[in-house]
């Protein structure tokens, strides 16, 4: 998600766009089924006006976006969540300006805001040296520079930067490939609920069939049929997926 690139000193642009992400963009993605299963990568100036970076991260915080998703092993008796819970509601009372990027909780970061004018989206990418769609170069640039991630926990950007690495070297057939999705999302922008859940459905369904019975069978599901073609089938590449559908809003310049 963009915010405010290359204008940080337009105040208020910026407070009328704070206002639209509050409204459209946050409790779209905020909701999302796939919760947790999904980072969200917010890029704004690093010289965005502190106030205004304040208040952005507190509205990421108040909505729960700057919380991490734990794993089984990660998971904690009830007595010692609340007591983490209470513990971070004070520290948060203390803290306004950013997150903890030390933050020693397990778990994976879900949601991060760097300061970088930067993006990976195709021609969006502002310098030579970006290469568009590459998650790895984005969490390396992000990892090598810990200044730049102003809200959000850079040891599990490490940890990710890890477990691609290693995963993209091993050739078995007990580790599937990579397979990474990109969306961009501006602040003015939401989604359909159920919309990453769906693409990460048929993201497996086409780059990895033979994950995709164990992945999805869930009631209410698309499921692969058994085709007894002769050809083998080949998973794509790469592929774009197109919205079929979207409502448009427009500014009513008559209501105050």
């Amino acid at each position: 998600t963009r915010f405010m690139q290359n204008q940080p000193d337009l105040l208020r642009l910026a407070r009328a766009r704070l206002r639209l992400f509050r409204t459209v963009c946050l409790p779209s993605v905020r909701r999302q089924t796939a919760w947790g299963d999904f980072l969200w990568i917010i890029r704004t100036d690093p010289a965005l006006d502190a106030a205004i970076r304040t208040e952005l991260i507190e509205m990421l915080r108040a909505s729960g976006s700057l919380v991490y998703a734990t794993t089984k092993e990660d998971e904690r008796s009830e007595e010692e969540e609340q007591g983490e819970e209470q513990e971070q509601e004070q520290e948060q009372a203390k803290q306004t300006k950013r997150s903890d990027n030390d933050n020693d909780k397990n778990g994976v970061g879900i949601t991060y805001l760097v300061g970088s004018n930067d993006n990976y989206i195709s021609a969006n990418a502002t310098l030579s040296n970006v290469r568009p769609f590459d998650v790895r170069h984005m969490l390396s640039a992000l990892t090598s520079h810990p200044p730049s991630v102003l809200a959000g926990k850079l040891s599990s950007l490490r940890e990710l930067l890890d477990e691609l690495t290693i995963a993209g070297t091993q050739n078995q057939p007990s580790h599937p490939p990579n397979v990474v999705l990109w969306t961009r999302l501006d602040a003015d922008d939401g989604l359909h609920v159920r919309y990453l859940e769906h693409l990460q459905s048929q993201a497996v369904r086409y780059f990895l069939p033979d994950y995709y019975s164990s992945f999805d069978s869930r009631p209410g599901r698309i499921l692969l049929r058994n085709d007894a073609r002769a050809v083998p089938y080949r998973p794509p590449r790469w592929t774009y997926w197109c919205a079929g559908t979207n409502v448009d809003w427009f500014l009513d310049a008559r209501r105050s």
